[in-house]
């Protein structure tokens, strides 16, 4: 039997909100329909989880398989489109035998990974083999990365169309490793002998708050801006540099004034400083961090929302000022953007490569906009989130 998905560590939060959404999904009478699988080292487990879901998953099949054990990965890869990947946290030593499996037998993968290292790891690894066989790897398919990545290639489109250029500038609103200096480097996740750009820090000029003249406000640096900045650049070289060559890219988040913002950089330092020491770290793992497959509320996943807005700046004149075009997207009927939403994206970027395989990218690996595209776009409409240029 094959399986247009399956959901491996489907007994993890975001992993059983996915196989949520996917039953949830089949219960529409307006989708194609979707062959799924959930699997797990746990069968009993599993089991439990799917007898929460709704009827039509009552028979969705469980699959046995250990991430450790890579033919038992290589026999799931062989009967799956596309295997998602909820089994991180962290990515860096569990994932890279999935993405083996995937790749050396042509099945697609996608995960919800925030880790630059690991991506990069994984790029450096499998992308030749996985050219090779047409599998493609999309990483950093979550919260993390898709808004960013899918508003900065609207806007870059929207620019190309309304005006014939690229953009000179695009800035959104809103450890001990391999590869861990993709951490610091703002284009750390670059495929080798891409030619970077006048961006020194996540920020785009700087990440202390500032008055943004792009999107006229205040903004303090963004808590998530190390994946996602990285994640775009990666898509703008992979793409030929269709965004700009000379691009500077930075994302922030909005605060009311200067003092807020200046309140803001303090306190999330004092979080990054807890969470470098060991005690306090230990502290906040005990008493105050979920621990693994804990989230929020279900009434926070309902009413949770985001809304991500970009402006890119044209990289020549028109009419004596360089033009503007500003893209937004919104967790729609989505939910909590780092549960619900996350497990939506992840899900419907899946389903890009299991039922639109020709629409995507070729093979190798990939980020969401370079690997998926306007197809992702129309996917995440579709599915009730709102993304849209503005007029």
């Amino acid at each position: 039997m094959t399986f247009d998905v399956v959901v491996l560590g489907a007994t993890g939060f975001t992993g059983r909100l996915a196989c949520e959404y996917l039953a949830q999904r089949a219960q529409k009478g307006d989708v194609k329909p979707v062959s799924w699988a959930m699997a797990g080292r746990d069968l009993q487990k599993l089991e439990g989880i799917k007898g929460e879901l709704p009827e039509v998953a009552k028979e969705v099949p469980l699959l046995k398989v250990d991430v450790k054990k890579i033919e038992e990965l290589k026999e799931i890869a062989k009967k799956a489109k596309v295997i998602l990947n909820f089994a991180g946290s962290p990515y860096a030593d569990k994932a890279l035998p999935v993405v083996e499996a995937c790749a050396s037998n042509g099945c697609c993968y996608v995960d919800i990974t925030g880790e630059a290292p690991f991506a990069k790891t994984s790029a450096e690894l499998y992308d030749a083999k996985a050219k090779e066989t047409k599998s493609l790897i999309l990483h950093m398919c979550g919260f993390d990365s898709i808004p960013c990545d899918i508003a900065a290639f609207m806007v870059a489109k929207e620019m190309r169309k309304r005006y014939g250029m690229g953009c000179s500038g695009i800035h959104m609103l809103t450890t001990d490793q391999e590869n861990a200096e993709a951490w610091k480097d703002p284009y750390g996740m670059d495929p080798p002998g891409g030619l970077r750009g006048p961006d020194r820090c996540d920020g785009g000029d700087t990440n202390l708050p500032r008055w943004d003249e792009l999107n006229e406000r205040w903004v303090m640096m963004s808590p998530l801006s190390n994946p996602s900045v990285r994640t775009v650049r990666r898509s703008n070289a992979l793409m030929g540099y269709e965004y700009g060559q000379g691009l500077s890219y930075g994302e922030g988040m909005a605060v009311p004034g200067p003092v807020s913002g200046w309140l803001g950089t303090t306190a999330m330092g004092m979080v990054v400083l807890s969470l470098a020491l060991f005690p306090t770290r230990w502290a906040l793992q005990r008493w105050v961090l979920p621990a693994p497959g804990q989230g929020p509320s279900r009434k926070t996943l309902e009413e949770g929302y985001f809304t991500v807005r970009t402006v890119g700046r044209g990289e020549k004149e028109v009419d004596g000022k360089n033009p503007t075009v500003a893209a937004q997207v919104q967790s729609g009927s989505g939910g909590d953007p780092g549960y619900k939403c996350t497990a939506l994206m992840a899900v419907e970027s899946a389903l890009c490569c299991a039922l639109q395989r020709s629409a995507c990218a070729e093979g190798g690996v990939h980020t969401p906009a370079s690997g998926l595209g306007q197809t992702l776009v129309d996917r995440l409409n579709d599915a009730g989130m709102k993304l849209f240029v503005e007029p």
